[in-house]
């Protein structure tokens, strides 16, 4: 190479940690972005869920090729002051729209398994039809103004807001999508602004009962994993094969221990019982 060209080969390797770090720090801002708090729609919210019923929309859904694992949230309702939160997800790879519920500190983790979604699918409607009368209180999901099932909410929004020492909400949600909340409406209304066919709002009619594939109860202590990292399969098996070694040593120890004392109580004649 001539001077020139080893000239422009060093001010490149010098500038590529630069590029690296702007590279890094424009993927966290766009994930750490992808959803921002809307003031706007957390009064609408707090004004609806006082009703029996409620409809939240989603429109025009678009795949986001940023989202390496394939899981977008769409909306978070947050309580701030208390232990207890919404959040619906967008699962692409595993073709599921997730709902996370944080009641009093314990996370329930429920899905709608959704066929026709996949990573390269636009949903012009994602339609939330909230229930919160008793006995039993449900959120029923339309995509594309197909009805995908419905899943029992033992404790509903508007138990979350009542039940704060000092009610309100808060709504992060994703700008690039339109959001509605309707109260003082039925989902058949709702579907039928949506252009949903006839088909499509009589179903909406029936009542449908959760079924045992859309109901999944989640423990509080064990973290959601939404996709199976094989890195992270393998790490977690060797960590538990290296933990029941341990255990297996710790064992063999006390045994060769409990044998060694055993030994010596038979051997020492003064801990021998006394005649007569």
């Amino acid at each position: 190479l001539d001077s020139s060209s080893r000239h422009r080969a060093a001010e490149m390797r010098s500038l590529l940690p630069l590029v690296v770090t702007v590279a890094v720090a424009v993927a966290a801002v766009g994930q750490v972005t992808a959803i921002s708090l809307d003031s706007d729609s957390a009064k609408v919210l707090e004004e609806a869920l006082h009703n029996d019923q409620l409809v939240v929309s989603v429109k025009h859904i678009k795949p986001r090729r940023r989202v390496r694992s394939g899981v977008e949230t769409l909306l978070a309702i947050d309580f701030p002051g208390s232990q207890q939160k919404m959040v619906v997800q967008l699962d692409r790879r595993s073709r599921r729209v997730v709902l996370e519920t944080t009641e009093n500190g314990r996370m329930r983790g429920q899905h709608f398994s959704v066929d026709s979604l996949n990573e390269d699918s636009i949903i012009n409607s994602l339609v939330l039809s909230i229930q919160q009368n008793r006995p039993q209180p449900h959120i029923a999901l339309y995509v594309d103004c197909v009805q995908q099932g419905v899943v029992n909410t033992p404790r509903t929004l508007r138990d979350m807001f009542l039940t704060m020492r000092n009610p309100r909400l808060q709504v992060y949600r994703e700008r690039r999508y339109t959001m509605e909340v309707d109260s003082d409406t039925t989902i058949e209304k709702v579907l039928n602004r949506n252009n949903c066919p006839i088909t499509a709002q009589m179903q909406a009619i029936e009542p449908a009962a959760p079924s045992a594939n859309e109901i999944q109860r989640v423990r509080g202590d064990i973290p959601i994993i939404h996709d199976c990292d094989d890195n992270m399969l393998v790490k977690a098996i060797n960590e538990l094969v290296t933990v029941v070694k341990q255990l297996r040593e710790e064992v063999e120890t006390q045994r060769v221990e409990t044998h060694k004392l055993r030994q010596l109580l038979e051997e020492c004649d003064m801990c021998q019982p006394g005649e007569g």
